[in-house]
């Protein structure tokens, strides 16, 4: 093949191939110069360190992805380590692409579907206010011809990424034992809306904590770029369109909407999104005597609360980075409620270990827990608390969950 122009994609994150519009760009751009691709995976400016199960899925999703893309004779070069910057530092002696283009992370809307300044703090009135509708997917463009020997590179660079940083396989007792890759992912979609009665009783099913089927399971795959927002939404539409709206389908498009929400959320209010006082400005209350504060949070972070609903939780969390809604809401009440800790510091420790994790989502929801986000009962009055005796009766009558995880967690991670 003749080398030509060299086109630059860096996937910032998003390790798929559908639904990526700006790959569609860059193989536009490449056919029109009659030039080459090539793909970047590194760590997006500003992301924070990936706790274990995070990684391990992320390493799946780029072997996955490495090995479609060379079958196309385009290198996937992952720098998981380095900026896109500092990735192009090191490529430019060998390689000066004529354009770098960068991929953006995957949101039902392009642009504001509230406008900035009118953007409410609580979702029912976001959800009311929605100003367009979500953007249809694209699905994975062309390749054929964009790909080029490479000789000019490092053989090193062009290998697989390294595998997944645990060898062994998931827990058995995961809810979320699938790998983190782009076929797995659509697959995983398609089981859930048409191979199964999942979206239908979606509602119905939600709230619990035990096996793979009590909900979706897409979040993970989204927090590594494996699966696209709007590709889940247009399914939901088309199995509206076989099945007609019911409970399960329209309470789906209710949490996509609650992600993006709170991804715009976070755009609109910046720095005091994260604050301890959040988006309330509530002044902070110091935890009372600090040392014993730190020890509390020590134990804590090892699964040992001394609540055992809330330590089977956080076996739970620690062994697999999972953890079921339900647990999260009834662990983060715990945290702020009755051990009385800062909620930043339960939301820090919950980005590092959920195989999920995102920011804005993660404090968006800690936030509404700890009454300082976008609970509309918080304004003015006091975070929510849980019963937990009362959410185990209603949740886990038979101590199913409790059970299941009543072995000692393994290490902090």
């Amino acid at each position: 093949m003749a080398r030509g122009p060299t086109i630059a994609l860096a996937l910032e994150g998003q390790l798929r191939l559908d639904d990526q519009p700006v790959l569609h760009r860059a193989v536009a751009l490449a056919r029109q110069s009659g030039g080459r691709l090539l793909v970047l995976a590194c760590r997006p400016q500003g992301q924070r360190l990936r706790g274990p199960h995070q990684r391990r899925l992320e390493a799946q999703a780029l072997t996955s992805l490495h090995a479609r893309l060379a079958a196309a004779g385009i290198p996937l070069l992952a720098f998981p380590q380095h900026t896109t910057a500092a990735a192009l530092a090191e490529l430019r002696p060998l390689v000066q692409p004529e354009a770098v283009l960068h991929a953006q992370e995957s949101r039902l809307f392009n642009t504001w579907p509230v406008a900035a300044e009118r953007f409410p703090r609580v979702f029912s009135q976001f959800r009311r206010a929605l100003e367009c509708s979500p953007e249809p997917p694209l699905p994975p463009p062309d390749l054929a011809g964009l790909g080029d020997r490479w000789d000019e590179l490092p053989r090193a660079w062009l290998e697989s990424p390294a595998p997944p940083p645990a060898s062994a396989g998931p827990d058995p007792r995961s809810a979320f034992p699938f790998p983190g890759d782009e076929p797995t992912a659509l697959a995983r979609l398609q089981h859930y809306l048409f191979g199964s009665s999942g979206l239908r009783d979606y509602k119905l099913t939600r709230n619990g904590l035990v096996g793979t089927e009590f909900s979706a399971k897409f979040s993970p795959f989204l927090g590594v770029g494996s699966l696209s927002v709007r590709r889940i939404w247009r399914e939901v539409l088309r199995y509206q369109e076989l099945h007609g709206a019911d409970e399960g389908s329209e309470w789906m498009q209710q949490e996509l909407l609650w992600r993006e929400f709170f991804l715009w959320s976070e755009q609109r209010h910046g720095d005091a999104f994260h604050a301890p006082g959040g988006l309330q400005n509530r002044p902070p209350a110091a935890p009372a005597g600090p040392q014993e504060a730190r020890e509390r949070f020590a134990r804590w972070t090892r699964g040992d609360s001394g609540h055992p609903l809330i330590d089977a939780q956080l076996r739970e969390l620690l062994t697999t980075g999972y953890l079921s809604n339900r647990g999260r809401q009834w662990v983060a009440s715990h945290f702020v409620n009755e051990l009385q800790l800062p909620w930043t510091w339960g939301a820090r420790f919950f980005e590092w270990a959920l195989i999920d994790a995102h920011p804005a989502l993660n404090t968006g929801n800690w936030a509404y827990l700890a009454g300082v986000g976008s609970d509309p009962r918080s304004f003015g009055g006091s975070p929510r608390r849980f019963d937990l005796e009362r959410q185990v009766r209603l949740y886990d009558p038979e101590q199913t969950h409790r059970r299941l995880w009543a072995a000692p967690a393994p290490l902090p991670l």
